[in-house]
């Protein structure tokens, strides 16, 4: 009975020196998976130029969405408090307004579709950039007639700050029409999809 005893205990001391070993090689080549993996996950650094080449599209949107946002707040106030305004250039207020707030919904549409990686041919972003650059042109042409005529008729004197924020209002409007004329040009020449 010792004997198979004995032999009984060599059996299982032969598997668990095997285990071991098999162990070992077990952990070198984790290792070493590991290391691979972590070679395999840090992708080559951009940089900073050749990251703004790859995205000048959604740059593009963003600082137009922020000028938008910013021609029609400085328009609002002076609109907003000149009382008969609105009632007596409503073509002129509606054509502001429509270039205005139509264009932030759109940009904001193309940097959402830009975020989920959906595709917007790049004819359909070049045609909806041009035409609000000419939209901005015209909107900036009627703000200047706006500015020289607001006041005319006025008996008293107008508040000065109206006059500055429509002032604002009618730069940042060419500005704006310049950033659309090129993002739109650029974009065709370049036939790249948003």
């Amino acid at each position: 009975m010792s004997s198979e005893v004995k032999k009984i205990e060599e059996k299982l001391e032969k598997p668990t020196e095997k285990t071991e070993k098999e162990n070992v090689l077990d952990n070198k080549t984790k290792e070493e998976n590991e290391k691979e993996v972590d070679e395999v996950k840090e992708p080559p650094k951009k940089s900073l130029v050749k990251r703004i080449k790859e995205e000048w599209q959604l740059i593009a949107k963003i600082l137009e969405l922020v000028l938008c946002a910013l021609c029609l707040g400085f328009f609002y106030q002076p609109a907003a408090k000149s009382a008969n305004f609105a009632k007596h250039h409503l073509e002129q207020v509606g054509l502001i307004f429509l270039t205005f707030i139509g264009y932030l919904l759109i940009n904001a549409v193309f940097i959402v579709s830009k975020l989920i990686k959906d595709r917007i041919p790049f004819r359909t972003s070049a045609t909806f950039s041009l035409l609000a650059a000419i939209l901005n042109f015209i909107a900036g042409i009627v703000l200047i007639v706006d500015r020289r005529n607001k006041f005319q008729g006025i008996y008293y004197e107008p508040q000065m700050y109206l006059l500055g924020m429509l002032t604002g209002s009618t730069i940042l409007c060419f500005v704006n029409s310049a950033v659309y004329g090129l993002d739109g040009v650029y974009t065709f020449l370049l036939k790249k999809d948003y």
